[in-house]
């Protein structure tokens, strides 16, 4: 799976400026993009918002030879520049409960941010390691209930992740699968989950991921209902900036998927 898989559903509502600017003065600032994914490389992405109206003009800022850093407690690093607004660090380690702090100037503006990286989930168990599924026609299935769980003491937010990893066999003939593997559910702050297994489009192997995720992430997700109709501003932790920058930490299940 891809680094930010989880959150490529809602990157289409952060790149947007809000209709309801378009007759007041433009305020350039950047889209700040950080998923701080313990245990993984760092990467911060910065780019410029999407115009609804030609009436506005962007900094003349070149987003490659824009100074960020982070600084994780102890120190400060420099972010090196990989291009399109990219920009990255491999001496800085992402380790679960440590804090970091973003820093970065566009168009003589400071913009900061800092985000915690959450604890990897505990004792993520689920009820069955294989799930049984009548194939062929989708109605006449009767659905089973695979059941996951989780400590959550504290109400922390959570993501579930499910993705086939060998999409050739398609469990039901009378209805249209998508060539999309993966399936996801709404963040909860629960600790436990019950999936329908009529969920599940193909037998095989699939991986569950759950996601320990902050409450910005969260929100942002539950921001995907916007349309064109209503677009809006999503919410950010930044100053002078849109976007965000949050920790994550997961764990992972394996379970197969069979035919009666």
């Amino acid at each position: 799976m891809k680094r930010f898989q989880i959150i490529a559903i809602i990157l289409s509502i952060i790149f947007g400026c809000s209709k309801e600017n378009l007759n007041r003065d433009f305020e350039d600032i950047p889209v700040v993009e950080g998923y701080l994914y313990a245990g993984k490389p760092l990467e911060i992405k910065v780019s410029r918002q999407v115009f609804y109206s030609n009436n506005v003009a962007s900094s003349s800022d070149n987003l490659d030879s824009l100074f960020v850093s982070i600084f994780d407690g102890n120190m400060y690093y420099d972010l090196i520049p990989m291009g399109d607004g990219t920009f990255t660090n491999s001496n800085i380690k992402l380790s679960e409960l440590e804090t970091f702090e973003l820093q970065l100037d566009y168009n003589n503006l400071p913009i900061s941010t800092q985000t915690t990286i959450p604890k990897k989930p505990g004792n993520f168990v689920s009820s069955v390691s294989e799930v049984y599924v009548s194939g062929g026609n989708f109605t006449g299935n009767d659905p089973q209930e695979l059941e996951l769980s989780w400590d959550n003491p504290d109400g922390s937010n959570y993501f579930l992740l499910i993705e086939n990893m060998d999409y050739s066999y398609k469990i039901y003939d009378n209805r249209e699968v998508s060539s999309n593997n993966q399936f996801d559910l709404m963040p909860t702050q629960s600790d436990y989950y019950s999936i329908d297994t009529r969920r599940f489009l193909y037998f095989g192997s699939h991986r569950i991921i759950l996601f320990h995720i902050n409450p910005d992430l969260a929100v942002l997700y539950q921001e995907t209902d916007q349309t064109s109709q209503n677009i809006s501003n999503p919410p950010t932790e930044f100053e002078n900036a849109f976007g965000i920058f949050t920790g994550i930490n997961s764990d992972t299940l394996f379970i197969n998927v069979k035919s009666n």
